[in-house]
């Protein structure tokens, strides 16, 4: 997936006032919200929904601290996801789910969020170092839609903090490029609930302690399009063939081939399971003209094992998250001409 990574080496503009909030308290799913704004938040009658209403103010926050709650303090991977719903792109609205290791007040601390901001029609990651003040923003390439949708941020076990939007995983702190500017929080899990521009509904949240709910992209085999001999017009392969088969691994909007594939787990051939592979080009190339760069690799024909009669090639691997991915396209194989030759006798 393309992202744009930017350090800010400054003091976070969106730090918490250093007294703790205690404007509102309203009880939404069995746990005490406490809101900054007296009359900022709402629950519905059936305690389904919360609102988080703006008064006086741009920027209108719900958050809860779980100290108390023993089952949410493991170390181990403990997740959050909140769910809410989407006014975009009718009215401007932005969303967010913070997490922080302190609670107010406090004067460093870690933080991280996920959400949208305003009519800007993709989610954006923010991560901050408390020690260095470091801020780390992600724009995704995700774009957003009208509805219900569920934001996710959980520490794995190496506590690497990954970021999921309905269950698709959009980016983790490994990729942070600088490795010194990630720092390890040792404490993960007061939440912060926020709205900004417009009065946010929020319809649902779960938390753990345990491994996080199993994404659907690491649940079932991923099928993504390729393209055998994206350059030909045709996908004849000589069975006599000893040179290589160009391959094209195309990308699509929730899918960004040269940036999601694990180039030496790809296999290809009349099963998918042959270890075929040449080489591929560094560099991604829009082969069909969509406008997105796909990721092209070269197979060597004779170690793909095509027969005469195989109507089909495979491809298999791995995303760099570990899903598994399978991909086929026609194939047409050509048997190697017999000349015969006639003498002419008189």
């Amino acid at each position: 997936m393309k992202k744009t990574i930017a350090f800010v080496a400054v003091a976070i503009v969106l730090m918490m006032p250093g007294k703790v909030f205690s404007e509102q308290t309203e009880a939404w799913k069995g746990i005490d919200w406490i809101c900054d704004t007296t009359g900022g938040i709402q629950v519905a009658e059936d305690t389904e929904y919360l609102s988080l209403e703006l008064l006086n103010s741009q920027l209108a926050m719900a958050y809860y601290c779980t100290n108390d709650f023993t089952d949410f303090r493991s170390a181990s991977t403990p997740w959050v996801e909140v769910s809410f719903d989407d006014l975009y792109p009718d009215e401007k609205n932005s969303v967010q789910l913070w997490i922080r290791d302190e609670c107010p007040p406090a004067n460093t601390y870690f933080m991280t969020m996920i959400g949208t901001d305003g009519l800007d029609d993709t989610y954006f990651i923010q991560w901050r170092n408390p020690t260095t003040n470091t801020i780390v923003t992600v724009n995704t390439t995700k774009k957003r839609s009208r509805g219900v949708h569920t934001i996710r941020v959980e520490k794995t076990e190496n506590g690497a903090v990954e970021y999921y939007i309905d269950d698709e995983w959009l980016w983790s702190t490994e990729d942070i490029p600088d490795k010194s500017a990630y720092e390890v929080p040792e404490y993960f899990g007061h939440i912060t609930l926020v709205a900004q521009f417009r009065s946010a509904t929020f319809t649902d949240y779960s938390f753990g302690s345990e491994y996080s709910p199993v994404s659907s992209s690491s649940a079932v085999e991923l099928e993504v399009p390729i393209d055998i001999r994206p350059f030909s017009h045709n996908n004849k392969i000589y069975h006599w063939e000893r040179g290589v088969i160009p391959v094209a691994i195309l990308s699509n909007k929730n899918f960004d081939a040269p940036s999601e594939v694990d180039r030496e787990s790809l296999t290809f051939g009349r099963t998918g399971n042959e270890h075929s592979k040449a080489f591929f080009l560094r560099r991604g190339k829009d082969v069909n003209h969509d406008g997105m760069k796909d990721l092209i690799f070269f197979f060597r024909a004779k170690q793909a094992g095509f027969e005469v009669g195989d109507t089909e090639g495979f491809l298999k691997g791995n995303t760099l998250r570990g899903a598994a991915i399978k991909g086929k396209d026609a194939v047409n194989i050509i048997e190697k001409r017999r000349w015969h030759f006639w003498r002419s006798h008189k």
